[in-house]
Order: structure tokens, then C-alpha cells, then sequence
């Protein structure tokens, strides 16, 4: 934090007493100008009472004392909120702290610099968090003196130090809302993560943690701000409105389209929290829609004269995901995340696979591999509705046999294919792509196949 002027933060307290004053009693103010050029003894009598009360409730003591006593104890601080999810929830507020570097394509809180803290409770009790969040000076607030235990601003609260210490404390630990044994309550959600969701072979081999979803208000808020200032700040407003003028500057604007709200706490959003009152309990939502699929991308099968699916016209196909899974070759060290990485690459290029593989089998007509010479174990795969025709009874038989294990056949022809084309991207070190990366490449294939079987999409069928 910058040095702040000691006299500043000495009166940053007053200042704020005096701004809110000056807020409550702006009516009566003016009426009382009014009364005295009126010469309306009585009215500047009662007027003068009401203000002496204001000046009284608002002067330092008074107000100190009741947003020690009661304020802090019945306001809960948190970038995250339980009201959000549920305006009866009452579990516990969370003030958010990244405790470690997050991937960038993660999207959330950590991502913003913001200088908004939420609070909910007594709506009685909501002036402690406009205290808290009074701008002392270029942007910084009294929760910032706070936080720093800022001696000045210390030395403000009370001429006996003990007490100005206590005070401190009771501010410093509403603030930080530190949760030592975390509160939940039935009004909120529950989620159950699977951690071992790719490592699990079977459904009772799963590993699960509990997620209780709190609603990230400060994240939503900065949205709402941002959102409203690209809608309808003055230069976007001008920008659109001078874009028919064939004599006014044309500039870029911004159109938001698809843009949804959704009312969080009725008509009462104080009820959830001081930042959804802020902004009348609108959430916007953005356009969460299915992509748009490319039928060029679904429709594909092998050429007459191929006899595998795993040709160059397949790796054409996933060409793109390929330079992704051959960035992680080029990356020498085997971090976390180039290994997630890897395995994002190797989990698209199965996802379309399966996907082509879909189409081949529900899509083109029985019987659709007669005329092409793709080998016997891979049309037992991509062509099953050829066991219904006449005439191929003992094709059909030999399909299902039990001893035929042409599905694992196709699990090492995957492997061999990217083994192949491995070394014959990078020749220099071909022989590092031997059986332990054969027998992975199988083990990946084989963990997505019971992923999709799981999720009710069998592969081989």
C-alpha cells in the first residue's frame, strides 16, 4: 500500500461519518434553509431536534460503538455467499484466497482484481460494509487501512489503545471472516466430484469429494458492472447512435446478443446480499449453447481401396489435435501440466474417433463395407448392421464368437497407428515410441471406451 498522508487516515473515519450525515439528512437540510428563510420558528425547532439526533447517532463515539457491539456481529463477509444459492441458506460465507496458481484456462475469481467484498445479514447492520468500503483516498479503502493494520488509522478509533486495539481486531476479523469449523445448511446444493474419474475401472473403484457450491457474488458483480458499462456507457450510446450519421465519426460498438438475467432474491435482493442489492438482484447470463457442429467433421469413412480406419486420411482428419499432441513431444520436461495437456490431446483425438465411428455404424446403410476392402476385424466394428443381411449368416457368426477378440485387435491397431505416426514425425528419437508407449496408448483407449460405455454410448457393439 502507498504511504497515505497520516492526516487522512486519522480522518478517514469523520469523513465517512460526515458523508453519511450529509446523505441521511440532505432532505431535512434543505427543509431546515427553507424554514429559516420562512421565519418558521417552529418548523426550525423540530427540524433542529431531528438533525441535533442525526448529528448525534452519527457522531464518532455513538457510531463506533454500535458497529462494534453489534454491527460486525451480525454481518458475514465473503466473496463467496451460501444466500446466493438459496435466500433461507444459512451456511457460511467464504472469503476467497487462491492458495495456489491456477491454470489461466480456468475461468473464476482469482481472475479479477476486484475491490468489492460482499456481505449479507441484518439489513440493519449493512452500514458497516459501506464503512468498510469508503474510498479514503485514490481508490483506497478503509478495509485496505484494516487489513494493513495501519497504526494511524488505529490510533483513530479511540484515545485509550486498548480499546482502539479491540476495535481493530473485531473490524480485522469481520473482514477476513476466517471459517475455522465451515458451516453448511440443508438450503444449500451438494455435488459430488469424482477425483479417480479417468484412473477408475469400475463404478465401486470411484473416489468422491462433497462440493458445497457457495455463489460467487464479487465474480458476478465485476460481470454485472462490466457488462452494464459496455451496454451503456455514454461512448457506446454515441458510437451506436452516430452509426447511420453519414457526417458524425464512426467508431466500433459493442452488442451483447443472447444476453439473459435471472432474479435472485425476489424483490428483496438486500435479503442475499449488499452487492445483489447493488444491483437489483439481475444476474446476467451469457449464451450457453451447444457448439455448432461441422457435418463435414462427422461425416467421414475410409476410402474403397483402404483396409484400416487408422490411415493418413484419419490423421488428416485430426490434424489439428495431432500438433497439440506433438507440442507435448516437442516439451521436454514431464510436468503436470504438459501431462494434462497430453492427455486432453488424447482424449479429443478418441472423441473422434468415436465419433466417426458412430456415424459408420448408425448412419451409412448395411452392408456398406462389401464393396470396400477394409480388413475383416475393423468391419466387424464400423459395419454391424451387415450381420442382419442375407446371405452372410457366417459372417454374422464369426462376429460373435466368443473367441474373437476383434475389439482388442482394434485397441492395438489405435496404438500401433499413433506409435507410427510418432516416429515418423520425429525420426531423431523414433525409438523412444516402443511397447511403453504402445501399451499407454491401448490403456488410454481402453479408459475411454468404459468412460463412454458408462455414459451409456457403447463403442464396440
Amino acid at each position: 500500500m502507498e504511504d497515505i498522508p497520516s492526516n487522512i487516515v486519522k480522518d478517514a473515519v469523520q469523513a465517512f461519518l460526515t458523508s453519511q450525515y450529509d446523505k441521511k439528512t440532505e432532505k431535512e437540510q434543505k427543509q431546515l434553509e427553507k424554514a429559516i428563510a420562512d421565519n418558521d420558528s417552529d418548523k426550525i425547532a423540530t427540524l433542529q431536534q431531528t438533525l441535533a439526533d442525526a448529528k448525534e447517532k452519527y457522531s464518532k463515539s455513538v457510531w463506533l460503538d454500535d458497529a462494534v457491539n453489534r454491527m460486525a456481529r451480525q454481518l458475514n463477509f465473503g466473496t463467496h455467499i451460501s444466500k446466493g444459492i438459496h435466500p433461507d441458506a444459512k451456511g457460511d460465507n467464504i472469503s476467497f484466497m487462491s492458495t495456489r496458481d491456477l491454470p489461466n484456462i480456468i475461468v473464476g475469481t482469482h481472475s479479477i482484481d476486484s475491490g468489492y467484498i460482499d456481505a449479507n445479514g441484518n439489513a440493519a447492520a449493512l452500514p458497516l460494509a459501506s464503512f468498510f468500503d469508503f474510498d479514503v483516498t485514490d481508490g483506497i479503502k478503509i478495509r485496505d487501512l484494516i487489513l494493513a493494520d495501519n497504526s494511524d488509522f488505529i490510533d483513530s478509533l479511540h484515545n485509550d489503545q486498548d480499546i482502539a486495539q479491540s476495535m481493530h481486531q473485531t473490524f480485522k476479523q469481520a473482514l477476513q471472516n476466517i471459517i475455522t469449523e465451515p458451516t453448511t445448511h440443508e438450503r444449500n446444493k451438494q455435488t459430488l466430484w469424482a477425483l479417480n474419474a479417468y484412473g477408475a475401472y469400475n463404478l465401486d473403484e470411484l473416489e468422491y469429494i462433497n462440493i458445497i457450491p457457495l455463489y460467487p457474488s464479487v465474480l458476478t458483480f465485476e460481470a454485472y458492472q462490466r457488462i452494464n458499462h459496455l451496454k451503456f456507457s455514454d461512448e457506446n450510446k454515441l458510437a451506436r447512435d452516430n452509426r447511420f450519421k453519414k457526417t458524425a465519426e464512426q467508431m466500433p460498438y459493442a452488442t451483447l446478443n443472447n444476453l439473459a438475467t435471472v432474479q435472485l432474491g425476489g424483490t428483496k435482493p438486500q435479503n442475499v446480499s449488499l452487492l445483489m442489492s447493488k444491483q437489483g438482484g439481475r444476474n446476467y447470463l451469457l449464451p450457453s449453447l451447444p457448439p455448432t457442429i461441422n457435418a463435414k467433421q462427422t461425416l467421414f469413412k475410409p476410402s474403397k481401396y483402404a483396409s484400416s480406419i487408422f490411415s493418413t486420411s484419419f490423421a488428416n482428419k485430426v490434424n489439428p489435435i495431432l500438433q497439440s499432441f506433438y507440442s507435448v513431444v516437442d516439451s521436454r520436461p514431464n510436468n503436470v501440466s504438459i501431462r494434462d495437456i497430453r492427455k486432453k490431446a488424447m482424449d479429443e483425438i478418441l472423441n473422434r474417433l468415436f465419433e466417426y465411428a458412430a456415424y459408420m455404424r448408425t448412419e451409412l446403410p448395411a452392408g456398406w463395407t462389401l464393396d470396400h476392402e477394409l480388413d475383416e476385424v475393423e468391419a466387424f466394428w464400423l459395419d454391424p448392421k451387415r450381420a442382419d443381411l442375407p446371405n452372410q449368416e457366417d459372417w454374422k457368426a464369426k462376429r460373435e464368437d466368443p473367441n474373437n477378440n476383434w475389439n482388442e485387435q482394434i485397441v492395438r491397431r489405435f496404438a500401433r497407428w499413433l506409435n507410427e505416426i510418432l516416429q515418423a514425425k520425429f525420426k531423431d528419437i523414433s525409438k523412444d515410441f516402443a511397447d511403453p508407449e504402445h501399451n499407454e496408448w491401448e490403456r488410454d483407449m481402453e479408459a475411454m471406451q468404459k468412460q463412454y460405455k458408462r455414459a451409456g454410448k457403447g463403442v464396440f457393439l
